[in-house]
């Protein structure tokens, strides 16, 4: 019961900075790193957070192949995304012997920084973890999430008429924003650039915050009426295609 008129209290605050984050966004402040994170991360650009992501790599075999193999697995993925080995570092990992001299290895790295993305426009695509969460991203989600659909493109890099959008997270529960603080909560990535309003001479459409009726839970939506939920304001317009 306290989770959830904290998470109305927050709605209703998150509800109001949206408001005036079309109209006129306050200056931001350097985003927050990761879970226990005691320094800021370098921003691409003033006051423009960046993307900061994680990928996971697993191995087996003798302990040094094992690493090794989930090393190369992991950095491939970033390598996948866009980011070099230098942009990345390791900050989970696990050694479990399975039989004697046999072992399975698991490394989790932590990239920052700027990908090298060749695309213009990426998918905002929601997700949802059954009875858990929503989460709206460009990049990957946590193993345990199903598409549900495009909320709209977003551009990769600054287009004329658009600011950076955020993914953030308030205990467990994920939403974005058009504030690189969060709006006091923890800062995950960026995900790209959205329209600030309607662009003229293509097809759009809003991306709006919403809450759970039931849940109170944040998520977002192109529906006006969130889906028959609590309807918080818009964070912006995003591309049709």
């Amino acid at each position: 019961m306290r989770r959830h008129s904290r998470l109305r209290i927050l709605f209703l605050a998150l509800v109001a900075t949206c408001a005036t984050a079309l109209a006129a966004p306050a200056p931001a402040q350097a985003a927050p790193g990761g879970p226990g994170a005691t320094t800021t991360p370098a921003a691409a650009t003033e006051n423009v957070g960046p993307v900061q992501l994680r990928f996971t790599g697993a191995g087996s075999g003798p302990l040094n192949i094992a690493r090794r193999a989930a090393m190369e697995e992991a950095l491939s993925k970033a390598a996948a995304t866009g980011f070099n080995a230098s942009q990345c570092r390791v900050t989970n990992g696990v050694d479990h012997e399975q039989a004697a001299g046999y072992w399975f290895s698991t490394r989790q790295l932590t990239c920052v920084g700027e990908p090298v993305v060749t695309a213009t426009y990426l998918h905002l695509n929601r997700y949802f973890k059954p009875y858990k969460d929503h989460v709206s991203s460009v990049w990957h989600v946590p193993d345990g999430y199903n598409l549900e659909g495009s909320l709209g493109l977003l551009h990769t890099s600054p287009a004329p008429g658009t600011g950076p959008l955020y993914l953030c997270v308030v205990r467990g529960d994920n939403f974005v924003s058009r504030h690189v603080n969060c709006e006091g909560q923890e800062y995950v990535t960026r995900l790209g650039w959205i329209y600030d309003s309607p662009p003229p001479g293509v097809a759009n459409v809003p991306v709006y915050r919403c809450l759970g009726n039931g849940t109170r839970e944040l998520f977002e939506s192109n529906d006006p009426n969130c889906e028959g939920h609590i309807v918080g304001g818009p964070h912006g317009y995003s591309l049709i295609g």
